[in-house]
């Protein structure tokens, strides 16, 4: 069954004295790609993470957000005692270059962005690091299963595509043996009319001409091809595999087909009904991009 790239999944859980929780986000992408914005702690574990995402997504960019708070036991209040200096600093020189009166307050110092730190200490990292692995791969779990119902969302989409084009080829079909009748009796009626009934028409003649217009005009390699990439299309959706490409290159050949008929139509009827064809190609390839 076909999967979307676009999914997101968030786990959240308490393991030891520590609140981690972890988000992912997904995107359609050409390849896979991850972007992980994590304490810088976890980046030892960075391609082991993106060994256990390959083993529910193979296709598309994906955002990983992982935090990590700690409870009062843990929690480590610290000063960004160069970044005070500094302000001191720049703060003293800034008055004394305008002349300006009064001292630096503390409160003005303390409300510095960034000068006070609430961190973790995550220096026993090997102690829950296992806990931390089973949450990631919790969340790739939830991540899967909702790219797994877009995926069935879009799949019903397609089919039901499909099948409203199965419709118009089926009007196709019946329309193009009637061109043909209507060109034989047009271009007899235009020759009666040139000749104004003095000479009389050389059936043969005519009838070569309607042989030259229908292998011309004739659309029935067009159609098979056409109804054999919509079978094709049907069975990707059904292949436990990635086939966002597989599809893609399918609508393109599906589109290239509409195209071959539209321009051997030569009627009015059959010009809207391509353009039917491909403006539900249209919505597909759309569609197709977000497959993995």
């Amino acid at each position: 069954m076909i999967k979307s790239m676009t999914g997101f999944g968030r786990k959240e859980a308490s393991i030891g004295n520590k609140k981690i929780t972890i988000e992912m986000k997904s995107v359609n992408h050409r390849y896979f790609e991850t972007v992980f914005k994590m304490p810088k702690e976890l980046l030892v574990l960075e391609d082991r993470l993106k060994k256990i995402l390959q083993n529910y997504v193979k296709r598309g960019k994906i955002d990983i957000f992982i935090t990590i708070e700690a409870n009062e036991t843990n929690q480590l209040i610290g000063i960004n005692w160069n970044l005070a200096a500094q302000y001191i600093q720049l703060i003293k020189e800034f008055m004394e270059k305008f002349h300006l009166p009064g001292s630096v307050e503390v409160r003005d110092i303390l409300s510095i962005p960034g000068l006070i730190s609430n961190s973790v200490e995550l220096t026993d990292l090997e102690d829950w690091k296992q806990d931390f692995l089973d949450l990631f791969e919790q969340t790739c779990r939830v991540l899967f299963a909702m790219r797994q119902v877009e995926g069935n969302t879009l799949m019903k989409d397609f089919s039901s595509r499909l099948n409203y084009i199965n419709e118009v080829l089926k009007k196709v079909e019946a329309k193009a043996p009637t061109v043909i009748e209507e060109y034989r009796e047009k271009l007899q009626a235009r020759i009666n009319e040139w000749l104004n009934g003095v000479v009389e028409i050389d059936e043969a003649r005519l009838l070569n001409e309607v042989a030259f217009f229908t292998d011309k005009a004739n659309i029935d390699e067009e159609v098979t091809r056409l109804k054999s990439h919509i079978d094709q299309f049907r069975l990707n959706l059904t292949i436990d595999e990635p086939v966002g490409r597989k599809l893609d290159f399918l609508v393109q050949e599906m589109n290239r087909e509409a195209n071959t008929i539209g321009s051997k139509a030569n009627n009015l009827e059959l010009s809207q009904y391509v353009i039917e064809i491909k403006s539900e190609l249209e919505k597909i390839r759309e569609q197709v991009q977000n497959v993995e």
